[in-house]
């Protein structure tokens, strides 16, 4: 298994597990969170533009088949002593990978990508149904931070 920077090249693969992510979701939400979460695409589909920032990153078995990714971005935060936040748009590894480190991996690549372009601090969210998810940011040193709450109107 190999770890690498995303290119225009993965954008199929990438895209296909984007997918992949989407009826995951699907099948862990419950209803009323499903309805949070319902898109009107389910992604939109990714563009050259996309790989500039060196942001995504994937992990390719020895077939160089993409099993799983991980997407960033950064963004500067005004008025806070932690002023430049790398945010965890996605990870996904497929089922068949899991288990293996991938995510792990994928995890520590964007990590180090973050200190790279000067970020002070990395944030995602999760949600409050995905218990896997949590568990693997809080073994990856993860804290966290904030409650979301919602409400349909």
């Amino acid at each position: 298994m190999s770890i690498r920077k995303a290119n225009k090249t993965d954008k199929v693969q990438i895209q296909t597990l984007m997918n992949e992510l989407n009826l995951y979701r699907k099948n862990i939400f419950s209803p009323d969170n499903q309805k949070f979460h319902e898109r009107l695409t389910p992604y939109p589909p990714l563009q050259d533009a996309d790989f500039d920032e060196s942001l995504i990153f994937v992990a390719a078995n020895d077939s160089a088949q993409i099993v799983g990714f991980i997407q960033g971005s950064v963004e500067e935060r005004k008025n806070h002593k932690l002023s430049k936040l790398g945010y965890i748009d996605e990870i996904y590894v497929q089922k068949e990978a899991r288990g293996q480190g991938v995510a792990k991996n994928l995890f520590s690549e964007l990590q180090s990508e973050f200190k790279n372009q000067g970020c002070d601090h990395m944030t995602t969210h999760t949600d409050f149904e995905n218990e896997l998810s949590q568990q693997f940011y809080s073994k990856a040193g993860m804290h966290k931070a904030t409650v979301e709450l919602w409400q349909k109107l």
